[in-house]
């Protein structure tokens, strides 16, 4: 059987025959030379940064070591002072002179004489009243007084404070010119057994070696620092330990400020603590200063501190786990920390980009002249065919037939004029059906739109409100769980050891915390519930002057803390209201005003009749509330610029929900203020008779 002869002419590649012998070949010389460049260039400056980078770290290194260093020779020199003098007053009778310096304070206290206190050239001198002051003691107490005012002058322009620790926490001693440290603590604060006392017994440190605390903050200083301290012992007898307060502001500010472009620094001890990022101060203000980034979620961090702690004196630099960056690390001395240099291996790319880019330019030279030639050979071979085939396109898409299509063509651009023209003979057919089609699928598709338009406006005021209500809980509930959790852990560490009467002191404090805890929730629930339509009320007649008398009442304990006065006179007056819902809007509008108001002031509630309602005032002597902030007073979630005067949180909920309540009993509830002059809340309510 014989074949049919195919009448379509043969086709070869136009591209395959135009390109093959120009673009490809300059491209691929263009690439490889660009690909040599740069990888000669890379190399070339990843030697030239790292070293420059070692230069680097072991500059920051002993900038930073030398404060430590110093600190460590200076507490070791005053208990090498301390115990040469001490041998020769073995035979000096201490009692004369340490009575006429040191006296009992009110609090049972031994301190200065206030005559003699002078803490900006002299040391100050705090002794628990539960030490016995013996001859030894008291010797102790006035070579620690002489010799930390003596070493302090002299290292006071580089370190905070100089101090002895004399027994544990039996006497503080310390050269503070900022401030008066042993006038400033209570008996509670000095009778607390710190990490810097307790680390110079020989239970805790028996090798008697000079020891480094971790970062803290100090609350009467206001400042984040690190103590070093020596135990000091006589013939074998420990005495106590002495020690300075290192700052670590300007440290934390060089390590996160000052860096190498395109660089940044960090440091951390290596137990994991982490001492200094640019990017981290908030959680380790937050944590106060034990940021362990062995149990924190922070994978990223974690893994650039696992891979520092691989690299040594010999071999300071690492590549990051992700292989992104150098890890530059140095050791500083004393702390036993390390300083971090994250280097972006971007930074040498980009160098090495540069110079590869000027090879691969003269590359793309070369390649545009002989695309000049290859645009002449398209321009005759390719784009005037194609001109002619898009105009029988635009003729297709008008109706109307064309006969400028290269059919006779035995290349690609033959084929597509070929096919083209069978393509539009099917088109034509089925043009109107299509058209019908797509002008029901664009109705049912708006229609589908604006659905879903609603919808999305729908769930996105949903999600804000949400949003909104987790992070007020979660910013307000965050502090007192810890706090409760600190003080619940303290309580049973120290059950056995605090008196009674301290024990009671925090379980007090733990209450007033949950109480706090649960007005919160309350304020929650109870926003939840009026936005839900939950919170059902039952109006009945109720007696001002009883309620009145039961929430004056239930405030004594709060309002004795701030010592504050509510004045307020019965009136005889009942309103119709639900009793439960009217107790809350009270209850809100009078913490508020004690929140707000100062301590020692009066807060005034004041019931007079309105025709046929009765008003209910109450006013506060607080800082009152700007013109610009009364139209969003009675929104929810909103705070105001006024700040609580006890340290009291607020949620932004306790006014929003006393206005639902008030018009859900068919009331009004304003506020009349100016700003410095305090502020006047009215509710007004239905009377009913008494």
């Amino acid at each position: 059987m014989s074949k049919t002869p195919d009448p379509t002419p043969r086709t070869s590649s136009l591209f395959r025959r135009v390109l093959r012998n120009m673009a490809v070949r300059i491209a691929l010389a263009s690439l490889i030379l660009s690909a040599l460049s740069y990888y000669y260039s890379y190399t070339r400056y990843q030697e030239e940064a790292l070293a420059n980078l070692g230069k680097y770290l072991e500059a920051r290194s002993q900038l930073e070591s030398d404060l430590f260093l110093q600190a460590e020779t200076n507490t070791r020199l005053l208990r090498n002072e301390f115990v040469r003098r001490y041998a020769l007053l073995q035979s000096v009778d201490p009692a004369p002179e340490f009575h006429r310096l040191i006296g009992q304070d009110r609090d049972g206290m031994y301190r200065v004489r206030p005559q003699l206190d002078d803490f900006e050239y002299k040391a100050t001198v705090a002794i628990l009243p539960r030490v016995k002051l013996t001859p030894d003691f008291m010797r102790q107490v006035l070579l620690g007084y002489e010799l930390c005012g003596q070493f302090g002058q002299a290292n006071r322009n580089r370190y905070y404070d100089t101090f002895v620790d004399l027994n544990v926490s039996d006497g503080s001693l310390m050269f503070l010119p900022d401030l008066n440290y042993a006038r400033n603590g209570s008996v509670a604060d000095f009778a607390a057994d710190l990490e810097t006392e307790l680390g110079a017994t020989p239970a805790r440190n028996p090798e008697r070696k000079t020891f480094w605390s971790g970062i803290y903050y100090d609350k009467q200083a206001m400042e984040w620092m690190v103590s070093v301290v020596t135990p000091i012992d006589f013939q074998g007898r420990y005495i106590g330990g002495s020690g300075q307060d290192v700052l670590l502001s300007q440290l934390i500010q060089r390590t996160n400020n000052v860096t190498i472009p395109g660089t940044y620094n960090f440091m951390v001890a290596r137990s994991g603590m982490l001492i200094a990022h640019a990017d981290r101060m908030k959680q380790i203000h937050q944590a106060q200063g034990q940021y362990d980034l062995k149990t924190v979620n922070d994978p990223q961090l974690r893994a650039l501190y696992y891979a520092a702690l691989r690299a040594t004196p010999t071999q300071p630099f690492v590549q990051s786990p992700d292989g992104k960056a150098w890890l530059g690390v140095s050791g500083i001395a004393g702390a036993d920390w390390m300083f971090i240099v994250v280097y972006p291996k971007a930074l040498l790319e980009a160098k090495a980009a540069v110079a590869a880019s000027m090879v691969l330019a003269l590359g793309m030279i070369a390649l545009f002249i002989e695309l000049g030639l290859l645009a002449w050979v398209l321009k005759v071979d390719v784009a005037r065919p194609l001109a002619r085939l898009k105009l029988a396109i635009h003729a297709l898409t008008e109706h109307r037939q064309t006969d400028l299509l290269d059919t006779h063509r035995g290349d690609e651009i033959g084929d597509l004029a070929r096919s083209f023209a069978v393509m539009s003979s099917t088109v034509g057919q089925h043009q109107q059906a299509l058209a019908a089609e797509v002008a029901e699928r664009t109705a049912e598709l708006a229609q589908r739109n604006a659905e879903l338009q609603d919808a999305n406006q729908q769930l996105t005021h949903l999600n804000d409100e949400k949003n909104e209500m987790l992070a007020i809980a979660a910013h307000d509930l965050k502090n007192p769980v810890a706090s409760i959790s600190g003080m619940a852990g303290l309580v049973a560490e120290k059950l056995e050891v605090w008196p009674q009467e301290r024990v009671r002191t925090r379980l007090l404090g733990i209450q007033q915390l949950a109480d706090r805890l649960q007005r919160i929730v309350g304020n929650l629930l109870d926003s939840n519930a009026l936005e839900s339509g939950q919170f059902a009320l039952q109006t009945e007649a109720v007696a001002l002057d009883g309620v009145l008398a039961e929430l004056v009442q239930s405030w004594d304990a709060r309002l004795h803390d701030k010592e504050q006065a509510v004045a307020w006179f019965p009136s005889g007056l009942s309103v119709l209201a639900d009793r439960q819902a009217l107790w809350q809007v009270l209850d809100n509008l009078l913490s508020n005003a004690s929140k707000y108001s100062p301590q020692r002031s009066a807060i005034g509630i004041a019931v007079a009749p309105r025709g046929a309602l009765v008003e209910i005032r109450i006013t506060d002597r607080g800082p009152g509330i700007a013109a610009h902030e009364m139209d969003k007073l009675f929104r929810k979630f909103s705070r105001l610029s006024a700040v609580p005067t006890g340290g009291e949180h607020a949620t932004g909920l306790g006014l929003s929900i006393v206005k639902r309540l008030v018009e859900a009993m068919g009331g009004e509830v304003s506020c009349q203020s100016q700003l410095g002059h305090g502020a006047s809340f009215m509710v007004t309510l239905p009377r009913a008779q008494a």
